[in-house]
């Protein structure tokens, strides 16, 4: 049975007390008016008899002249009946007329009877009785009377009930629309979206929105002190107090995570090494070093200028490594970035200071013993070459020239048109062991091979095909679902890029609406570097998806952690952790209480928490027991 809504009883109520007053009003009018008519008629039977009786007995009851004074006054049609009643009770004259109804309806006749009283006059001769004059008025007249006084009173009760009608329906609206903002707002906070809105005017409405804002207010402000109180932890344990750059240890996790994770663009390591740190620090004295170095560190963390998926770090005193998009460390670039540093450095210590510097990009199947043996060999050249050029590692490997932009897009036009394109699956696992979903990366056909999406998606990005190949692989997936209802759910990894095209947002709705049933096993996720640039978009995406059923998610959570603050007006259902903090988590404690802080607060409003890039099962012990909901990387199967 449908239940009936506020709005929909408070309309009821409006329209129900419109209807009775107005027929109240009506009711009431009408019967008033009958008896006035009534009581009228009776008032013209006695004045008619007492005046026929009159002047019939000043003619001294002469028959011939009583008979006319009858005839006269029953033709003027406002009498049913006029009787000249003898003395012996006989009828001496008597004038009846037939009944008329005049225009009013007869159902109307039966509602608002009128039944006037005859009236009786005693008519006399002499001192003698001649008998009595009866008169019954009329109804005729009076029925049509009270019928169209009935219909212009109806007219205007009409024209009442639709202005209070009107009024009432501006009140209806505004309650409406007051009740709906709260309504809205507490339908936001089931989607994971903590949003305050205006405080209605009314004292009722007004006490309930306060009291929703206040509530949301409390829990933004819990939100923020723990993500602040985090962020400081996550500092504290993950990055050097004097440059701001991350440690070796969490470096390391990260440098390992990447070469886990081979959907992102390809990547260059660069190594420095600051010669002769200990001396400069004892000619300048520890503050002035701190200063140098701090500066030396800014340069390194400018996101704006290598990227916001860039990790700058401190190995140990000397050494500073940069990881990067390869997109962003061309030869011209890296050699501007040490001729930047060596002038920075030289100028603190007022004589040139040496600073090796080497490179080397990052390729399939290298492990990190592999990248810092290579860059180790590459430092030690620059090193001997006093430091005046930057090394690049592995410079003699040959590699087959790389495709054009245009060669790319034709590539990928042919993948998108025909068969070219494939979802690779791996599991993603619960405390229990069952499978949570199963991510599904992209793969591009090129020749036998697959290529992983780190290979192909920067030129989908340049050539503006990356909405493209994010509805594909959306689209693969749902196919996927349908054909497999035991599985329980397909995570597709989005490109933030792709929240650029004006159709693509407009698109993913209709696909996924087209596949309703499906889609309520359909995971989405965005990674955490490309979101940051794009915010408002990556709003709109969220806004767009809140009604549908499929999960949206954050992948690669924690490298830019600043983005915690603001989760709580997404409606997003889930994060994945990024793999730099999972990696050895069982032995590094300052890791592990971090990680259980962003399990709470992403627990708190409701939020799914997934670590990514596990490699051993003691790592996935310790995950859960720190209050994960669920693992992937090579440990899990």
């Amino acid at each position: 049975m449908k239940r009936v809504s506020l709005i929909q009883q408070l309309w009821f109520l409006v329209v129900a007390a419109v209807v009775l007053a107005a027929a109240g009003s009506l009711t009431a009018n009408l019967f008033n008016a009958r008896n006035y008519l009534q009581q009228q008629l009776a008032a013209q039977s006695a004045d008619a008899a007492n005046s026929l009786a009159l002047l019939i007995t000043q003619n001294q009851a002469d028959p011939g002249m009583g008979e006319t004074l009858i005839n006269a006054a029953f033709d003027q049609g406002h009498f049913r009946r006029i009787s000249w009643i003898g003395a012996d009770g006989k009828p001496r004259v008597q004038r009846v007329n037939a009944y008329q109804s005049g225009s009013a309806p007869a159902w109307f006749r039966n509602i608002f009877t009128l039944a006037p009283t005859p009236a009786r006059a005693m008519v006399s001769s002499g001192w003698m009785q001649a008998g009595t004059i009866e008169v019954e008025s009329e109804a005729g007249y009076a029925y049509a009377s009270l019928w169209e006084g009935a219909l212009q009173v109806s007219f205007w009760v009409l024209i009442a009930g639709l202005v209070v009608g009107a009024i009432g329906s501006f009140g209806v609206n505004t309650i409406r629309k007051q009740l709906l903002g709260v309504v809205n707002q507490a339908k936001a906070i089931t989607q994971r979206r903590f949003i305050t809105i205006p405080e209605p005017p009314g004292p009722e409405m007004g006490r309930l929105a306060q009291a929703m804002n206040a509530m949301v207010t409390r829990v933004k402000m819990m939100f923020e002190e723990e993500a602040a109180r985090l962020e400081v932890l996550r500092r504290q344990v993950n990055f050097d107090s004097v440059t701001g750059l991350a440690n070796r240890q969490f470096f390391m996790g990260r440098l390992g995570a990447d070469l886990q994770e081979r959907e992102d663009e390809s990547r260059v390591l660069l190594l420095m090494r600051i010669e002769a740190l200990a001396d400069i620090n004892s000619k300048l004295g520890r503050p002035l070093t701190d200063e140098m170095l701090g500066q030396f560190g800014a340069v390194l963390r400018d996101a704006q200028r290598f990227g916001v998926d860039s990790q700058a770090a401190r190995l140990n005193g000397a050494d500073f490594a940069l990881l990067l998009p390869a997109s962003e460390a061309e030869a011209s670039s890296l050699q501007q970035l040490h001729d930047e540093l060596h002038a920075l450095l030289s100028s603190f210590a007022a004589q040139p200071v040496a600073l090796a510097m080497a490179a080397t990009d990052l390729r399939d199947g290298d492990t990190v013993r592999d990248i810092m043996s290579r860059l180790d060999q590459a430092l030690a050249q620059s090193e001997f070459a006093a430091g005046v050029r930057i090394e690049m590692a592995g410079s003699n490997v040959d590699k087959p020239p790389a495709p054009t932009a245009e060669v790319w897009g034709g590539i990928l036009d042919q993948a998108l048109q025909g068969d070219g394109l494939r979802l690779v699956r791996f599991a993603v696992r619960n405390r229990q062991g069952a499978l949570l979903h199963e991510e599904a990366p992209l793969r591009l056909r090129q020749g036998e091979a697959w290529l992983p999406a780190g290979q192909f998606m920067p030129m989908a990005i340049r050539t503006r095909r990356v909405a493209g190949l994010d509805l594909a692989a959306v689209a693969m997936a749902l196919r996927q679902l349908a054909a497999e209802p035991d599985c329980p759910g397909i995570a597709v990894n989005l490109a933030a890029e792709s929240l650029a095209s004006e159709d693509f947002l407009r698109q993913l709705v209709a696909q996924i609406r087209e596949h309703g049933h499906s889609a309520v096993r359909l995971w989405l996720e965005m990674p955490e570097a490309g979101i940051l640039p794009r915010f408002d978009a990556f709003r709109a995406l969220c806004l767009a998806l809140a009604e549908l059923p499929c999960k949206l998610g954050i992948e690669h959570f924690g490298r830019q952690f600043s983005l915690i603050g603001q989760l709580h007006d997404l409606g997003i259902d889930y994060l994945k952790v990024d793999g730099s903090f999972v990696q050895d988590i069982q032995q590094h404690a300052g890791n592990q209480v971090f990680l259980k802080g962003v399990c709470n607060i992403a627990h708190n409003i409701g939020l799914g928490v997934i670590a990514e890039g596990v490699k051993q099962e003691q790592e996935q012990q310790m995950l859960f027991e720190l209050g994960f909901d669920g693992v992937t990387g090579p440990a899990v199967r």
